[in-house]
């Protein structure tokens, strides 16, 4: 008998559990891996997804009576290297399929299905007059048919009967489809965005402030994937008049189209190349054409011009007839490419990021997999776009955190990303000014090839670079050297960033006489310091918040207040030395609605705020012509965290965020607060030197053992008790134990995770260290085989860590 193993995308509790179907004799032909499936679950139809067919000959063996799959889609959820990704990620990561499909596929296709109708044989001479009625409707429709559309057409009381008789005589079937967005009333008139990025820039720099309302509605289309809404929508979510959308088109900034209306032809000519530029353009060109698998890593310093050498590899992609995948790790770079692309190549792309709504979100996965948008460009989970035809793969600041996905599976969007191209023998491009160690020593070895771009483009240098050295001095936020250069950048009617990786006021209350701080009851970490309406004490781990003490709850004292700085004792500081100017912080705790993210961002590019405070958002990638000064409030945060790559991070945000100054004709300039001025990391960030860097940590990494000469596999356990938390993971250890010496060259722990406590939760962990060569999830699924269930659902398995914490 044949059958299939299912894994069941709805079905309340027994969602995501697998299950196996008998594949009935009827269907023409069998259902593939891949294939989506509807099946019968206690008395209703759910969607499935198929794993794999094989021939069972005992089906008691089941455990369960074995029932037939009622449908198979007209089209396969999951195409072959999709399917093949997926795969991949089970063996590699030690996830469960289910755990992988819930990765690949985006969450809408479990429900958006139509029923549709096909004649199957020529219809007989038929005396019912239901019958005949609902034979010549599907005729009409080219013998298929959707239900929806047949219920329209005819009453219930012909449609019903005349489709039962029909099925009776063998002359229709069922089959079920992915359904199409619904789309918006064809008379509705949408708007178009359909100008170019520099007549948006120049309406952001002199406009904008004077009409906010127009701004907003700029921004919206900006945001969306299209470039274009129905006008009654955006005009409601801008709060926006038709006053502000003729203005807008008097402007030639947007226009009205029908709702199929042909992308408006790009019309801005591409900027003349740098020499580097050019090299790195000719060699993507020519490995492109040979039509091979191929990696390079295209290194430029911030301001090099990147992006339009990723333009030009894009275009020369789809010149062959190929498509083209681009991430980038944050949503606001996606709303910064998304308009350079857009204005280059039309309305052939699709966007795929969390600020989509899952109607949205699946409306874009259709259109991409239909074949109806040759670019997608989107943020870590858009590596899975079901995109045929793949030729080129491009991941801009291929060295963001970002990319890794913190829960199971634990996949680097890199890692797949040149899975992918390998399988779909496409190209492979990562850029970065500051690459990953390990992709930089990966060039080194020729696994990757290089392009440099070693200057910044149309003349801008780097910026000019000081130390203020903090020891021995006051505490103060904002240094007097730090505040005279912001007055003169300001007084010069330019801008400045201001940067500090730390979220709140303050990072704890302290007392000061006894030294007690308060701590989150349910995570091993103190609770953060945050001025709102009402001050609030709060874990960024696990959300438990409440009132600061304003008496020590250990001695009594009244001395209890807040100790460090965080970025919005930065913004309440800098509001109180310069109370004129226009400040805005760019950090989670400010975004209170969709959009306000790109909101902030648009309002600083149009010189509506003069000064930006932010965190590690503020640092990648971003684009602002009149920045000219930046100022890192405390180069020291993280600098010792207990984890490897602590430096690298470190050096890293440093120099992407001093590389946003002076991007054009003015020369910008940084200045580094720091108590550590003589550490490797910020010298190095100081001289913008990442291969004085790279050479100093590399050194370090190969002396105790860690990648890129190992790989590491760091398995975490946690438990309300010790004991508990710590048991899977020694027996874990014992198992491996014997194999240490082969592959597997050290074995650390089990022990305390660094943040012992989380959640309510004790956490230990394993930290595994293996040959470079190995594969760390062979080496450990003998081992979690030895494992109870329930051990192993307390384990959690990170192949490649990005920390250690």
């Amino acid at each position: 008998m044949t059958v299939a193993e299912v894994l069941l995308l709805t079905g309340g509790g027994l969602a995501y559990q697998t299950l196996t179907y008998a594949v009935p004799n009827s269907f023409p032909s069998t259902p593939q891996p891949g294939a989506g499936v509807l099946v019968p679950l206690r008395n209703r139809l759910v969607l499935g997804l198929v794993l794999r067919v094989y021939t069972l000959d005992d089906p008691s063996t089941l455990g369960y009576p074995l029932q037939p799959i009622e449908s198979v889609l007209a089209q396969p959820l999951l195409d072959e290297p999709l399917l093949r990704l997926m795969r991949l990620m089970e063996r590699t990561l030690l996830c469960s399929p289910a755990q992988a499909a819930q990765t690949v596929l985006p969450t809408a296709t479990r429900y958006r299905l139509r029923a549709v109708i096909e004649l199957v044989a020529p219809a007989p001479p038929l005396r019912s007059q239901a019958q005949r009625m609902t034979a010549e409707a599907i005729q009409r429709h080219g013998g298929r048919v959707s239900l929806a559309t047949l219920k329209r057409e005819l009453a219930a009381a012909i449609w019903q009967p005349g489709l039962r008789g029909l099925r009776e005589k063998g002359c229709v079937r069922t089959v079920y489809e992915l359904a199409p967005p619904t789309p918006p009333p064809r008379a509705e008139p949408w708007v178009k965005l359909c100008a170019s990025p520099d007549a948006l820039e120049a309406f952001f720099a002199t406009e904008a402030a004077r009409a906010p309302a127009q701004a907003r509605l700029l921004l919206h289309l900006l945001e969306h994937p299209d470039g274009r809404l129905p006008r009654r929508a955006l005009l409601e979510a801008t709060g926006a008049s038709l006053t502000t959308l003729r203005a807008l088109e008097s402007r030639g900034l947007t226009r009205q189209v029908a709702p199929d209306a042909e992308p408006i032809p790009p019309s801005a000519p591409p900027p003349t190349l740098t020499p580097a530029q050019q090299r790195a353009v000719d060699a993507l060109r020519d490995a492109i054409q040979h039509g091979a698998f191929q990696a390079f890593l295209l290194y430029g310093v911030t301001g090099s011009g990147k992006t339009e050498v990723y333009l030009r590899a894009a275009a020369e992609c789809l010149r062959t007839g190929r498509g083209v995948l681009f991430l980038a790790p944050e949503i606001a770079l996606t709303a910064q490419l998304t308009q350079a692309f857009r204005e280059r190549f039309g309305a052939s792309i699709a966007i795929l990021h969390s600020q989509l709504s899952p109607a949205e979100r699946y409306a874009q996965w259709l259109r991409i997999k239909q074949g109806d948008a040759p670019i997608v460009i989107g943020a870590r989970s858009a590596g899975f776009a079901p995109l045929p035809n793949i030729g080129l793969i491009i991941i801009d600041e291929e060295h963001e955190t970002a990319y890794k996905q913190s829960t199971a599976p634990t996949y680097h969007a890199r890692t797949l990303a040149e899975a992918r191209a390998r399988d779909a023998n496409a190209i492979l491009l990562l850029g970065s000014a500051t690459p990953a160690l390990e992709t930089f020593h990966r060039a080194e070895m020729g696994r990757l090839r290089r392009l440099d771009l070693p200057e910044r483009v149309g003349g801008a240098t780097l910026p000019e670079t000081h130390l203020i050295d903090l020891r021995g001095r006051p505490f103060q936020p904002i240094s007097p050297e730090l505040l005279d250069a912001l007055h003169e950048t300001l007084a010069a009617g330019n801008q400045a960033i201001l940067f500090l990786n730390r979220r709140g006021f303050a990072p704890m209350l302290l007392c000061r006489e006894c030294g007690y701080t308060p701590m989150c009851p349910n995570c091993s970490v103190s609770l953060v310091y945050h001025r709102g309406a009402t001050p609030f004490l709060l874990c960024h781990h696990c959300g438990h918040r409440e009132h600061p003490p304003t008496v020590c709850p250990q001695c009594g004292g009244l001395e209890i207040r807040p100790f460090g700085v965080g970025a919005q004792r930065v913004e309440a500081t800098l509001r109180e030395l310069l109370p004129d100017v226009r400040v805005a912080r760019l950090d989670r705790d400010a975004f209170q609605r969709r959009g306000q993210y790109l909101q902030i961002l648009s309002d600083f590019r149009a010189g509506n705020l003069q000064v930006l405070i932010g965190t590690q958002m503020a640092a990648r990638g971003l684009d602002f012509p009149r920045v000219t000064l930046v100022g890192v409030i405390s180069a020291d945060t993280g600098l010792y965290l207990p984890d490897f790559r602590a430096s690298e991070r470190v050096f890293q945000l440093l120099t992407q965020v001093i590389g946003r100054a002076g991007r054009r004709e003015q020369r910008g300039r940084a200045l580094i607060q720091t108590y550590n001025p003589d550490h490797p990391a910020i010298q190095c960030a100081l001289r913008q030197d990442y291969e004085a860097f790279y050479r100093q940590e590399l050194a370090l990494r190969r002396e105790v053992g860690y990648p890129p000469f190992v790989r590491l596999a760091s398995i975490q356990s946690q438990h309300a008790t010790p004991p508990l938390a710590e048991q899977p993971l020694q027996q874990l250890a014992d198992a491996l134990a014997p194999h240490i010496g082969g592959q597997l060259l050290q074995m650390l722990g089990p022990a305390p995770a660094p943040l012992e406590r989380l959640q309510g939760q004790y956490r230990y962990h394993l930290l595994l260290k293996c040959a470079p060569d190995a594969e760390p999830a062979d080496l450990l699924a003998p081992a979690l085989a030895t494992l109870t269930p329930d051990a192993r659902a307390r384990l959690r398995i990170d192949i490649d860590p990005m920390h250690l914490l």
